[in-house]
């Protein structure tokens, strides 16, 4: 039976909107309704992770969307 360690996590403070925060909530509840617990921050670092492996035109046309939010 192999351990991994787990990597060290930097605390890092995001500001979200109220809308956003009910999507985490609400995707929180959908994913234990499945069997999976996931944390919020646990959330989080997987939506950074997707989002690196998105192309940076598809970023850069969510940004001129989102107005500067």
């Amino acid at each position: 039976m192999s351990h991994q360690k787990q990597p060290d996590l930097e605390a890092a403070t995001v500001y979200l909107l109220a809308d956003h925060q009910i999507i985490l909530e609400e995707l929180k509840l959908k994913l234990r309704r499945h069997g999976f617990k996931a944390t919020k921050s646990k959330l989080v670092r997987i939506a950074i992770k997707l989002l690196g492996e998105h192309k940076l035109e598809n970023i850069i046309n969510h940004l001129n969307l989102d107005n500067g939010e």
